[in-house]
């Protein structure tokens, strides 16, 4: 088998799906591992050299052979027009977003296959490899450190985000302001037992906070007034359809409704299933923060609504994810997962042209 690792089309993308301890495992295996040269991948070249990779020039996949499987995570840039290989990555249309079908083109003119990760599943349609508990640690602590800086007159990260070289930078701040808070926020997760959860949960701990958290359980017969007496909400719920509705404009500005913080770590505002019809489009690292009404004490609700939080800590997202993926990958392209994804793709090309 032979991988190749391109470079990522999105600039500010340096996480990878393979770390390179990772990739020296499936050399020993006597797999063939070709790595493009990346400028901004958190891993460097050097170290994919060592681990016996063969490094080539960014783009070079473009080029490869047929029998070539093309790894990478986010879309692929919009050149060449058809797509020969089997590629692996997170595509994003299979839900009709912006441009799918032009996309299935480019595979259809070259007859290449699409293995979109996200849609690697087991039997009981659980996703074999994601990167939830990452999201979930850093739209929460995003959240928290917000709140926090925001009480004592600081901008914390309000604006201009770049991706850290580690979590421990965003924990030092998270704990600095904890340490010189007045009161900390009451907390709430919904979703809590999910991989999103469970990491938004592990950093709420950081400041010592009081936790509430929710799953499906509490959210059957909803207590929005017990939700909105919280101080910082952080919402990890996977709507797969409608009814769950967490909170409307009307509802933050009730009376008893103390939320001042909101991070929607799921970030689906232009899905009909959106449990927080509050705002109509994702925030951005260049401004991560919005306000979006008055709670029921006239204060600011502001929110944050990231769709790609992972990418601000590629360390920690990379090796958890490469930590799930390489046993995975070892099955390409016969194990139940990747048989799954392919029919998926024959399923929307179907779809598609008929």
């Amino acid at each position: 088998m032979h991988l190749h690792l391109r470079d990522e089309a999105r600039e500010s993308e340096r996480r990878t799906p393979i770390t390179p301890a990772d990739a020296a495992s499936f050399i020993e295996a006597g797999w063939q591992f070709t790595v493009e040269s990346s400028a901004k991948r958190i891993f460097s070249d050097s170290e994919y050299r060592d681990a016996g990779c063969n490094i080539v020039a960014p783009g070079s996949w473009t080029s490869a052979e047929g029998d070539t499987v093309i790894l990478g995570l986010k879309e692929l840039p919009e050149t060449p027009p058809a797509l020969a290989n089997r590629m692996i990555h997170f595509a994003h249309i299979y839900k009709n977003q912006f441009g799918w079908r032009e996309e299935l083109e480019r595979f259809k003119n070259g007859g290449g296959t699409l293995y979109d990760i996200e849609f690697l599943v087991d039997a009981n349609g659980r996703r074999s490899v994601a990167f939830g508990y990452w999201a979930g640690w850093m739209g929460a602590a995003l959240a928290l450190w917000r709140h926090l800086a925001r009480a004592q007159g600081h901008d914390g990260p309000y604006s201009s985000l770049q991706s850290f070289e580690s979590r421990m930078q965003v924990q030092q701040e998270i704990e600095k302001l904890a340490g010189s808070a007045a009161t900390l926020p009451r907390c709430i997760v919904v979703g809590a037992k999910g991989r999103s959860g469970s990491g938004a949960i592990d950093a709420l701990k950081i400041a010592g906070c009081e936790i509430t958290e929710w799953d499906k359980e509490e959210t059957v017969d909803l207590d929005r007034r017990t939700l909105l007496a919280h101080d910082l909400l952080v919402n990890c719920v996977l709507m797969t359809g409608p009814g769950l509705v967490l909170a409307t404009p009307d509802d933050l500005g009730s009376a008893g409704a103390n939320i001042t913080t909101i991070s929607d770590v799921s970030c689906d505002p232009l899905s009909e299933y959106n449990p927080l019809p509050v705002y109509r489009a994702p925030t951005s690292w260049e401004r991560p923060f919005i306000e979006i009404g008055r709670n029921g004490s006239g204060n600011p609700v502001e929110l944050t609504a990231i769709d790609n939080l992972p990418s601000l800590i590629p360390r920690e997202a990379s090796e958890d994810f490469s930590s799930q993926f390489a046993p995975v990958l070892l099955r390409f392209d016969h194990g139940e997962e990747w048989q799954a994804a392919k029919q998926v793709f024959a399923e929307k090309m179907k779809q598609a042209f008929g």
